[in-house]
């Protein structure tokens, strides 16, 4: 496991596309945390702190991270078809399952080092912003939040992953993830719009669809849900309904066993 794990590592740090993606997530996740903080500076209401702030800081990255995830999975990995590295790693003495479990270990880097970015960079700018926090410093709903867009983040990777033994070239697997999230779109309305209950049902179900119920912060802050319901129906809307945190993390982790597992199949069938 150590040997792969530094093997993994030192073939990421010396990757110049691994650099510029975490940068540009980095900056992404660093511009609504700057803007917060120049709101709390000009609006004495506008408190910046912890743990209060924590959906406000995980929110800027539910649409981004598990996407940055995948994208850096494809990045990673496919190029190692085309550069023949992954079949010398066969030749060197690992087997393919073991190639592709440095890769998993990878991908569970990758989740980690984006949810670290996001967390540091917004926390550390309440520190430069006025104003003080309520007692404690994660409360459960925020833990319950974090593990929603790592959740995120892993379903969009393990797919990732899969791309990348399937295409077995960057550009493809990069194409039918980016595809894959207008088409769902496309087709959700379409179930949506039929007026069966069924199939809206199943779209809660679908990849992208689950992947931002779990990165809703309504989701995990029931009080916040309970407020905002009460003043839709004042207005005469109907209250948002969510699928429950456990329910939405056990399809999540069934997705990403899938797309795992179809990855084995295809590593362990591919003629390197």
């Amino acid at each position: 496991m150590w040997v792969l794990l530094r093997i993994e590592w030192l073939k990421a740090v010396k990757r110049r596309a691994f650099w510029v993606a975490m940068a540009a997530y980095a900056a992404f996740t660093a511009i609504p945390a700057v803007e917060r903080v120049r709101n709390a500076h000009r609006d004495s209401n506008a408190v910046h702190a912890l743990p209060e702030s924590w959906p406000d800081i995980l929110g800027a990255a539910t649409g981004l991270g598990p996407i940055f995830a995948g994208v850096l999975m494809i990045l990673l990995f496919a190029p190692e078809f085309s550069w023949r590295t992954a079949r010398q790693s066969v030749m060197d003495g690992l087997s393919k399952g073991a190639v592709l479990g440095g890769k998993v270990m990878l991908l569970a880097g990758l989740v980690s080092l984006l949810m670290a970015t996001t967390a540091l960079i917004g926390a550390g700018a309440t520190m430069l912003s006025p104003g003080e926090g309520g007692p404690g410093f994660v409360r459960s709903s925020d833990f319950s939040y974090m593990c929603g867009l790592a959740l995120g983040m892993l379903v969009f990777g393990c797919a990732g992953l899969m791309l990348s033994v399937h295409l077995r070239s960057s550009g493809p697997a990069l194409a039918v993830l980016l595809l894959y999230l207008f088409a769902e779109e496309a087709v959700a309305r379409l179930m949506v719009g039929s007026g069966i209950e069924v199939l809206r049902d199943v779209t809660e179900f679908l990849p992208f669809s689950l992947v931002e119920d779990l990165g809703e912060d309504l989701v995990h802050y029931p009080g916040v849900l309970a407020e905002v319901n009460a003043d839709r129906a004042e207005l005469g809307l109907a209250p948002f309904a969510f699928l429950e945190v456990r329910v939405l993390a056990v399809a999540a982790l069934t997705y990403s066993a899938f797309f795992l597992g179809r990855a084995f199949l295809s590593m362990r069938r591919a003629d390197l």
